[in-house]
């Protein structure tokens, strides 16, 4: 078996009631079938049998969280009573045949202060061990995860090349990302083999550096729009960042590209790289879920995925900095875990916006 995780895996302690926002609220909390028939046995009161999750109450908390944020399950029977979501969140395992790819979701708040207070570029640990897979894959899906193996590696190297601007990059991995999409639906509609498909060539693909214009940001912003969202929170700051960048009919406009450069330089005397904020979030994105597209095979969009990210994470600090005059690595943090939140664990979202990228690509 090979194990790969990002260098900062092993780092990671769940900081409790010291959480700005905890993973105890917001969703619905699924329990696993072993963890609900000793929660039957033992007649613990928190559980929607029915449902196999955990009541909330109506500020949509756990019930088993108590007044300081701590869960009473622990507090009463010790952590080994808690459920599998409970007992692994935020750690993430996407399962290939003899592989295994850990990750920590950027949607714990401890974890995106962890990403994101990094300078050097993100590496990834790699292991094997004599352990073999006991479960049947589908071939095919794993040959193209072999494929999607090759070409992640090849974006993570041009996304942590801060030689070139992050337009440079991005328009890079999405040339790269699109022209595989093309290769392997040419070769296998046409009953082809994944053998035939030329990775030389898709990796050589010409490209342009991606030219986010005000309309295109707009319209990528547009995305989040269509999604279903946690709580007010997040809409409120989708509704004010709008506001504040784009309806502009009445009063003076944004110049996004001017205000950036300003944010930037702002970010800079506090010494805070924007380039890298945005390259670390990239690097996450991509690592996390580009191969797992080998189950969906919508690789182009997981591509534009991670991409979007950037973008919509960016926009959420500019409205910010507009209004304020001001942005710290804090702000930051908070922007992208609470963009995570709605992003990551809502399969409709993703979806979602997977489909509005398809009629609006990038490149």
């Amino acid at each position: 078996m090979k194990y790969i995780h990002p260098d900062y895996y092993d780092n990671f302690k769940c900081i409790a009631d010291a959480c700005p926002k905890t993973c105890c609220a917001g969703w619905q909390i699924e329990i696993d079938d072993n963890s609900l028939n000793k929660y039957s046995s033992m007649k613990i009161d928190t559980v929607d049998y029915h449902e196999q999750a955990f009541f909330h109450d109506n500020k949509k908390r756990c019930l088993n969280l108590d007044e300081n944020g701590l869960c009473k399950l622990i507090t009463a029977h010790g952590p080994d009573i808690l459920c599998h979501t409970c007992a692994t969140f935020p750690r993430h395992i996407e399962e290939f045949e003899n592989v295994r790819e850990y990750s920590l979701s950027i949607s714990c708040p401890e974890v995106a202060r962890m990403i994101l207070s990094t300078v050097e570029p993100i590496s990834f640990n790699r292991s094997e061990d004599a352990t073999l897979d006991e479960e049947d894959y589908n071939p095919e899906e794993q040959s193209i995860y072999r494929l999607l193996s090759v070409l992640r590696d090849n974006f993570i190297d041009i996304a942590q090349d801060r030689t070139r601007t992050l337009d440079d990059r991005m328009g890079q991995i999405l040339a790269i990302a699109k022209a595989f999409q093309d290769e392997i639906d040419f070769v296998l509609l046409g009953d082809g083999e994944i053998e035939d498909i030329d990775l030389e060539a898709v990796l050589h693909v010409a490209y342009k550096p991606l030219d986010l214009t005000p309309e295109v940001r707009h319209t990528l912003f547009d995305a989040m729009k269509d999604w279903e969202y946690t709580g007010d929170e997040f809409v409120d700051i989708i509704n004010f960042s709008e506001e504040t960048i784009y309806n502009t009919t009445s009063r003076k406009s944004v110049d996004i590209c001017d205000m950036t450069t300003s944010m930037s330089s702002h970010l800079s005397s506090k010494n805070i790289n924007l380039d890298i904020i945005m390259e670390q979030i990239l690097v996450y994105f991509i690592y996390a879920y580009f191969c797992g597209s080998a189950y969906d095979e919508y690789y182009f969009g997981q591509a534009q995925l991670s991409v979007a990210t950037c973008v919509h994470i960016q926009d959420l600090m500019l409205a910010h900095y507009i209004n304020t005059g001001s942005i710290d690595l804090a702000d930051i943090i908070r922007f992208t875990y609470l963009y995570a939140r709605e992003l990551e664990h809502s399969i409709p979202n993703i979806l979602a916006t997977e489909a509005y990228m398809d009629e609006h690509p990038l490149v």
